[in-house]
């Protein structure tokens, strides 16, 4: 499999190059293996193969790629949050697709005033609790559930274990509940 590196200007470094070169590789070496995981869990050659195309494009949009040191387990981890992805736009589309729009009352989904002072004391329950975080805490919560990255991913940027990143989430994610069970 190659993926042409000059396609829409993306990196690993210029077509040609031994970055280039190494991502070819990669995706030569991991083709098959991905395909097997896709089909496993989609039942579909077709959308397998779709899915091997899109998370190598992904991947060679992703700077400092080939400078990771587990490179194969970042792959993995790319196919799963793509397949999560997949998962997720297909449960939302027959909702879509089921939904009358010229039957929705717009006027009966508007919040009413009381929703929006609960909204916006929920809101602020969670900017204090945010604050009260150590900031590395705060900076692995946002780069997780506010820039969607995924534990590999915040675990590569700030240079800690997946391991230290679950566990910031875990007593981070218990702090913010805390805080929203609170009544203000």
């Amino acid at each position: 499999m190659s993926i042409p590196a000059s396609d829409q200007g993306l990196t690993p470094e210029s077509s040609g190059s031994p970055g280039a070169e190494r991502f070819e590789a990669l995706a030569r070496r991991l083709r098959v293996p991905l395909l097997r995981y896709f089909t496993r869990r989609t039942g579909s050659r077709p959308d397998s193969e779709e899915l091997v195309q899109d998370l190598f494009l992904r991947l060679l949009r992703r700077p400092g790629l080939m400078a990771l040191e587990s490179i194969d387990g970042y792959v993995f981890e790319a196919a799963a949050n793509l397949l999560r992805d997949k998962v997720k736009r297909e449960r939302t589309r027959p909702l879509l697709s089921a939904v009358d729009l010229d039957r929705i009352d717009l006027a009966d989904d508007l919040p009413d005033a009381e929703d929006v002072i609960g909204g916006r004391q929920n809101l602020e329950r969670i900017r204090i609790a945010l604050k009260s975080l150590s900031p590395r805490a705060r900076t692995i919560v946002i780069l997780r559930r506010f820039e969607d990255m995924s534990h590999a991913q915040i675990a590569a940027r700030l240079n800690i274990s997946v391991s230290a990143v679950e566990k910031h989430l875990v007593r981070s994610m218990a702090v913010l509940r805390n805080a929203l069970r609170e009544q203000g």
